[in-house]
């Protein structure tokens, strides 16, 4: 390890005892650590553990949120103790400076969870993550995580480095020693670990893993699958893994004059994505980025759906992942960024026809023409559905428990 670290770690252990908080930029203030998780609410189906992986080992120290402040994840133990795990990777947008402003994000999307390391929180959690069996009947009983999204990057960033960015305008240089981290894949890692050493997820065959990404947390998803199966990887081997990407599937290539993509003068969807693998320090799913390299093709494209889908799901040429897709043709989030809002811009109904065409690849999906984002974790949003027909939560349960693959897709027009 670094000396640099061992030493911060080992004053940040010191602090922690003697409840004096740490003197340097790079670390916040310590939370106590409670000698039971569950101090203040043992046995309720709504009690989580908050962890933060950069406070319990040196080794993910650089787990942390744009701040520097340790990155969090949020636990409910299964009641009943399950071998069945979800595990979500919360969205939240992302920043570049360029589309997107960091000045302009909200702080809770940029620093720690309030709760201390180790304490025991009643939190409202929805959706996927409901421990209600009216409103979560598949998976009430089973182990429920949510990875906190801090970083701001889709949790793509590989680095520890900090850079200047507009929410850091008192830095003076950009030379990795002020301003914000982008870890986004460093905290993936650090608590997948965290979850095998410390809280009870096993890699001997008997476990099964759901993990869940929603918006930029669906993008962290793909971002992460890789690390995810080889830090599991007898259950990745026995077919125990799913994947779930729930409004994260966007299309390359695209380009409209006349329609600047967020705050910048891009209008290509592809330049946007290099120039935030850069300010980002990112890497993508590592399968996809290695085999584009090879070929002499773009990695930065690696984010855009059409590409990585195969990387992760053909059993020939990429990681032969059982995955689900849940994605609106007229998404909230694109056609907002793309400038595509207006219903009579010819540009609408391209984008429109050309989602339909490119999800035809995924044998489990969940599609509809209404525009909204994300289904997964809102309760009413994950009981959505057509008229009569099979709800996402229902769609989601099949997949769960291996039927048939289902095609739910509604009030989507034929294109012409």
């Amino acid at each position: 390890m670094d000396p640099r670290r061992a030493a911060a770690f080992a004053l940040i252990v010191f602090a922690s005892a003697a409840g004096v908080t740490p003197a340097f930029a790079a670390s916040p203030p310590v939370d106590a650590v409670f000698s039971d998780a569950f101090d203040s609410c043992y046995g309720d189906p709504s009690c989580w553990i908050t962890v933060k992986p950069a406070q319990n080992d040196p080794a993910w120290f650089d787990a942390r949120c744009n701040d520097g402040t340790p990155s969090a994840y949020e636990l409910r133990p299964s009641p009943v103790g399950s071998h069945d795990w979800v595990i979500l990777f919360e969205g939240g947008g992302s920043c570049d400076d360029l589309t997107l402003f960091c000045s302009d994000r909200g702080r809770a999307l940029t620093t720690t969870s309030a709760a201390p390391n180790g304490s025991g929180t009643f939190i409202q959690h929805g959706g996927i993550l409901n421990p209600n069996p009216s409103e979560n009947p598949d998976f009430y009983t089973a182990n429920l995580v949510q990875f906190d999204y801090c970083s701001s990057d889709q949790w793509s960033g590989a680095t520890a480095e900090r850079r200047r960015t507009t929410a850091n305008i008192h830095c003076s240089v950009d030379d990795g020693s002020c301003g914000w981290q982008f870890s986004g894949r460093l905290v993936a890692k650090a608590e997948i670990e965290s979850l095998i050493r410390d809280r009870g997820l096993t890699d001997d065959g008997s476990a099964r893993v759901l993990f869940v990404g929603t918006s930029a947390g669906g993008f962290g998803l793909v971002a992460n699958a890789e690390s995810m199966a080889d830090a599991l990887p007898n259950t990745y081997a026995a077919g125990r893994l799913k994947f779930l990407v729930d409004g994260a599937f966007v299309l390359p290539d695209w380009d409209q004059p006349n329609h600047p993509i967020g705050g910048s003068t891009l209008t290509s969807v592809d330049a946007v994505s290099a120039q935030n693998r850069m300010f980002w320090r990112a890497n993508y799913e590592t399968f996809c980025e290695r085999a584009r390299t090879a070929q002499g093709l773009d990695p930065s494209l690696c984010t855009f759906g059409p590409i990585w889908f195969p990387y992760l799901t053909s059993d020939t040429n990429g990681l032969g992942l059982h995955l689900m897709l849940q994605n609106s043709t007229l998404d909230l989030v694109a056609t907002t960024r793309l400038d595509l809002l207006d219903t009579s811009d010819p540009a609408r109904e391209q984008w429109r026809c050309a989602m339909t065409a490119a999800l035809t690849v995924a044998p489990w999906l969940f599609s509809s023409g209404d525009v909204y984002h994300t289904l997964a974790p809102n309760n009413t949003s994950f009981d959505t559905g057509p008229a009569g027909g099979p709800t996402f939560r229902d769609v989601v349960g099949d997949f769960w428990n291996d039927t048939a693959p289902v095609r739910e897709v509604y009030d989507n027009p034929a294109c012409m």
